[in-house]
Formats: structure tokens, sequence, C-alpha cells
């Protein structure tokens, strides 16, 4: 399967240069409405996909569990849908999450802001004042998003394989490069390749979900790595029960064969009187 990334900018078309893309590859557009029906399907509250999506977490939202839970959700879904078929997925810090991957095209589609102002403002039929506050706040969003979950810059070229103008190219037009690109750039090998790193990405949301969300255990910055089966848990603890409890929650998992426990018990130090 190929997967597409576009990360775009309000107004540059490039919702619309996705859906052409998806229709192409004759997969599906993993957009907002997309997403949020199969995150709810996970279980997920609407208010929390709302606060979250595509918008750095407020001050007191970023103390809580939803943006982890929220976080856990997005990935799960992208990887099992990505694996399904070729797709495009819209924004979500898609080009970061799946930036490993050989099979997955990053593309970034811009245009100048007063150009962004003026289709946004006949789009919504407003002024070019209210466009502006628009266009601003979407790019304060976006980028506070990816800086916030990737520690990432949304505006860097270098992390896109290609970058497109829509000042210059239309909307056919730009769908067509990026299916050109997708022909010349992603082999069969990149494809089999990107099917079984997806496969062991899936295994590994599937182990966070049961010791975070199911066994609710106390692991903090936990990451998973899998291979082949092995899977590799890291991150910090208060106790060598919760990080036994841990191991064993990962071995619950389906397929997982071997479990590696690298998780850290570090104990708070008594207070001392001087």
């Amino acid at each position: 399967m190929i997967i597409v990334s576009i990360a775009r900018e309000m107004g540059s078309f490039g919702d619309e240069i996705g859906q052409r893309v998806a229709n192409l590859l004759q997969g599906p557009l993993l957009d907002k409405t997309f997403l949020e029906k199969r995150c709810c399907e996970f279980g997920a509250d609407p208010k929390t996909l709302e606060r979250y999506d595509e918008k750095k977490p407020g001050f007191f939202a970023s103390f809580s569990a939803d943006q982890d839970f929220y976080l856990h959700m997005l990935k799960a879904v992208l990887f099992q849908e990505a694996l399904k078929s070729s797709c495009v997925i819209l924004g979500r810090g898609g080009n970061f999450l799946l930036k490993p991957l050989p099979n997955c095209l990053r593309i970034r589609v811009i245009a100048p802001r007063d150009l962004r102002i003026a289709r946004v403002a006949k789009h919504f039929n407003c002024s070019e004042e209210k466009a502006a506050k628009m266009v601003n706040q979407s790019d304060r969003d976006r980028a506070g998003f990816c800086q916030y979950h990737f520690n990432l810059d949304w505006r860097d070229d270098s992390e896109y394989h290609a970058v497109l103008n829509t000042e210059f190219l239309d909307i056919e037009n730009a769908a067509a490069l990026i299916k050109m690109l997708c022909e010349r750039l992603i082999t069969s090998d990149a494809e089999k390749a990107g099917e079984t790193m997806l496969k062991n990405r899936i295994m590994a949301q599937e182990i966070a979900k049961k010791i975070l969300f199911e066994k609710e255990l106390s692991i903090q910055f936990l990451e998973v790595q899998c291979k082949e089966g092995k899977a590799i848990l890291f991150g910090v603890t208060g106790s060598e029960v919760l990080c036994r409890q841990a191991k064993e929650a990962a071995q619950e998992v389906d397929d997982v064969k071997e479990v590696e426990n690298r998780i850290q018990v570090i104990r708070e130090q008594p207070f001392r009187r001087m």
C-alpha cells in the first residue's frame, strides 16, 4: 500500500488535493471527519477530540490524561487504516508519525498568505479581516500541535519529500504530481517493508493500550518497540511491582512472543531534615 501524508496551510487547497489524490490511489481520505468517527469507535469523547485535534493543548489541558489517550488513539487509527490499503492522511502529524516508513510520501501544500486569505474569505463568504484571523489561528494551531506532540517544526521544508505551492499549481496538476512521485519513489519492496513496520507499530500500540489504559499502570514516559514478535519496554516507574506488572500485561497481547523489560524503577528519596 502507498501512504501519502499531506500537511497543508489553510487556504492552500490542501484538503481538495488530498481528496483528489485519494481518488487516484483508490483509497480513503483520512481527514477530520473520518478520524473522528474511528476514534469515537475507540470510545473517545468528541469533546476530547475537539480539544486536542490539530492544536496545542491549553495550559490545564496539557496536564490531563486525555491528551495521552488522544495521541494513543490517533496513532492506533492511523496505523490500522494505513495497513488496510493505500490512503491519504490530512494533517494530524501524519508526516511525523509515519516518517520512518519507506512507503509514506510526505507532502506539504502552501500558498502565499494574501492568496490564502482571499481564498478563505471567498469560501466562507466573510471579510478579509476575518479570514486573516482564521488563517493566522490555523497556522498557530497546526504549528503548535506538531511542536507540542512531536517536538518538530511543521514549517520545516526538509521534513517533506516535496513542497507544492498552489499559487502556480491547480488541484488537478498538484494531485497528478503527487501520484507521479508515488510511482517514482515508492517501490514494491518499500511497500512490503512499510507493511512490516506498520504491523510492529500496531503491536506496540496494543501493548501501550494494555499497560496504560486497560491495566491503568502508572508507567511514566512509556515507549514500546516491537520487531518480529519481540517487545521492548522503556519508561520509568516507582516500584518493582509495577515494573513486573507492565511486563506481564505486555505478554497478554496477541502474537507477543518475548518481552524485554527496560523500564527503570526510580524511588523517591525520603525527605531529610538538616
